[in-house]
């Protein structure tokens, strides 16, 4: 993020999509967490998350960050993608 901040002229001022870890289990050290594989079910749950990004950025590149936005916060579950 620093990196494009600085790219941006120290602007802060510009959309982002964040996407979220949750929480190691247990009393799992953080950086494990994070740099283990995914397991299948967190790899369905990526490449959901991905393809709703995807739309996302498609929303607001022709309709504007208001509706993209509303569409980032509108829960879905991946097991959409089981129907």
């Amino acid at each position: 993020m620093r990196s494009i901040i600085n790219h941006l002229k120290q602007n802060r001022d510009f959309p982002r999509l964040r996407i979220g870890i949750g929480r190691p289990p247990g009393k799992m050290d953080p950086a494990n967490f994070v740099l283990r594989p995914f397991t299948k079910k967190e790899q369905e749950e990526l490449d959901f998350t991905f393809h709703r990004s995807l739309e996302a950025i498609r929303i607001m590149t022709l309709e504007g960050f208001n509706k993209s936005a509303t569409f980032v916060n509108t829960a879905q579950s991946s097991e959409m993608l089981n129907r």
